[in-house]
C-alpha cells in the first residue's frame, strides 16, 4: 500500500477492491491540544481511493470534497477550541493515516492505522522577512515579501479575541503584499479590556507602514475581521492614505467607542443579553428575530462611509449563515451608500453556506468555539458548513488580494511612474 499526498489531494493505493477505508488527519496546536478529522471511503476496482475524485460516504463530511480533511479538523475529544496557527514561521505538522473499515470518531482517534505519513503545511514562502514593531503606541509585527519591491501594503486587524494574530499577514506577504499585523488589546503592554479606541493608534500604524523601504508610498489597504472592521471603516473614512478597506464578517456597528481628535465618531451598539439564546450542548447564538430589524441605514452607529474620499473603496464580505448576522449590517450600509449616490465605492460579497469566520484557504472551519464575552467564556455559534466555508475561503482570498492590488498598487500614480521608468531603462 502506498499513499500520495498534496495540500488538498490524497491518493491511497494497494487496498483490496471495494474495501471500506477510513482516512484520518491529526494535528496539534501550540498548546498541544489534539485536532482530528476523519472520512469514510470505499476503494475502487483497482483498490485505490483518490480523495480528489472519490466521494466520502461518512465521517466528518460526505461527498466529493478534496479539502474536507483540512476544513473538518476539530478539537478531539471536546470540539470547542478554534484551530489557529500561532507561530506561522514553523510548518503545520499533520499526520494522515489509513485505517481498515469504517471507524467511528472515537475509534479513529484511538486506532494506529495501517499506514501513515507526516505532512508539513508551510504558510510562509521562502524569503519573507519579519520585524517586530514597537512604536510610541502601536504593537505588532510587519512582514515583507521576498525581493526589494516595490510592493503594495496593508494592515491586518482581527476581532474581539484580542492579542496578535499573524498568520494572515504572513500569507499575504508570501503573495507579494507587505502586511503589518497589529494588536489593539490583550497583548504585551496594551490594555486587557477596551473602554474606547482612538483612531490615532491606527493612524500611527499607517504612517509607519508607508515609510518602510520597498513599500509603495502614499496608499495602503486595511483588513478587519469581526470587531476589527469598525475601526477599519473609520480608517477608510478619515485617513486619506487608506484607499482599500476589507471587512470580513465585520461588525460594522461597533460596541466600543471610536474617537478621532477627541471626538467620538459614531454611536455604539451593545447587544442586549436578551438577544442571545442557549442551544443544545450549551452553545450560545444570537437570535435573528432580535436583530433583523435593528440595523437600518439611519442607525446612529453605522459608519458614515459616504464621507470617505472618492479614491477609497470598500470590500464587504459575509457568510449567508453568519450567526452574528453581519449581512444585515452590510445591507444597512449599502442602503445608506445608495441614498448618497456612493454605492460604486462598495463591493459586497455574501458567501453561500459560510458563517462568521472566513479564514485564508484550507484553514479549519469553526462552526462554533469558545469565546470570551467579558463576564464569562461561552461556546459561541459562528455558523456555516465546511464545504461552503472552503469555497468562500478560496474565492475570497483571490478576490481580496486582487482588490488590494488594484486600489493600492495599480491606481498609485507613484507606481505607474515607476513602471514607466523601468520600461524606459530596459529599452536603453
Amino acid at each position: 500500500m502506498c499513499l500520495h499526498d498534496a495540500p488538498t489531494s490524497i491518493m491511497v493505493k494497494g487496498m483490496q477492491p471495494q474495501a471500506p477505508v477510513t482516512l484520518t488527519l491529526t494535528t496539534h496546536n501550540e498548546a498541544s491540544l489534539k485536532f482530528l478529522s476523519y472520512a469514510h471511503y470505499v476503494s475502487d476496482d483497482s483498490g485505490t481511493v483518490n480523495v480528489e475524485r472519490s466521494e466520502a460516504v461518512g465521517g466528518s463530511y460526505t461527498g466529493e470534497f478534496p479539502a474536507g480533511l483540512l476544513l473538518s479538523l476539530m478539537e478531539f475529544p471536546h470540539h470547542y477550541t478554534r484551530l489557529q496557527k500561532d507561530d506561522p514561521t514553523t510548518p503545520w505538522l499533520m499526520t494522515l493515516a489509513v485505517h481498515e473499515g469504517h471507524l467511528t470518531l472515537e475509534q479513529s482517534g484511538a486506532s494506529e492505522g495501517l499506514t501513515d505519513v507526516l505532512l508539513e503545511r508551510h504558510i510562509m514562502a521562502p524569503g519573507v522577512r519579519s520585524e517586530t514593531v514597537v512604536l510610541e503606541r502601536v504593537r505588532g509585527n510587519i512582514f515583507f515579501p521576498a525581493g526589494p519591491g516595490p510592493y503594495p501594503a496593508a494592515i491586518d486587524i482581527f476581532g474581539a479575541s484580542g492579542g496578535l494574530k499573524e498568520y494572515r499577514a504572513f500569507m499575504l506577504a508570501s503573495r507579494g503584499i507587505a502586511c503589518l499585523a497589529i494588536a489593539y488589546f490583550k497583548y504585551a503592554d496594551l490594555p486587557k479590556n477596551l473602554d474606547s479606541l482612538e483612531l490615532e493608534y491606527f493612524e500611527e500604524a499607517v504612517e509607519y507602514l508607508l515609510q518602510q523601504p520597498g513599500v509603495i508610498p502614499a496608499r495602503c489597504g486595511v483588513i478587519g475581521s469581526s470587531k476589527g472592521a469598525n475601526p477599519t471603516l473609520g480608517m477608510g473614512i478619515h485617513l486619506p492614505k487608506v484607499t482599500a478597506v476589507v471587512s470580513i464578517g465585520g461588525k460594522l456597528i461597533g460596541d466600543t467607542p471610536l474617537t478621532y481628535r477627541g471626538k467620538q465618531l459614531w454611536k455604539t451598539q451593545k447587544l442586549n443579553p436578551l438577544y442571545y439564546q442557549i442551544e443544545e450542548h450549551n452553545i450560545v447564538s444570537v437570535k435573528e428575530s432580535a436583530v433583523k430589524n435593528l440595523y437600518t441605514h439611519d442607525h446612529p452607529g453605522i459608519p458614515n462611509c459616504e464621507d470617505a474620499p472618492d479614491d477609497t473603496h470598500f470590500l464587504l464580505i459575509a457568510g449567508d449563515d453568519d450567526q452574528c448576522y453581519t449581512k444585515l449590517e452590510i445591507d444597512a450600509l449599502m442602503d445608506r451608500m445608495k441614498l448618497h449616490g456612493r454605492e460604486h465605492q462598495c463591493q459586497t460579497v455574501i458567501y453561500k453556506e459560510a458563517g462568521h469566520i472566513i479564514e485564508p484557504p484550507y484553514n479549519a472551519h469553526p462552526g462554533y468555539s469558545t469565546f470570551d464575552m467579558g463576564l464569562a467564556k461561552v461556546i459561541m455559534k459562528w455558523g456555516g458548513i465546511p464545504w461552503g466555508t472552503c469555497k468562500a475561503q478560496e474565492h475570497n482570498w483571490n478576490n481580496m488580494k486582487n482588490f488590494l492590488e488594484m486600489h493600492v498598487r495599480d491606481r498609485s500614480a507613484w507606481y505607474q511612474q515607476y513602471i514607466d521608468r523601468t520600461r524606459t531603462e530596459k529599452k536603453l
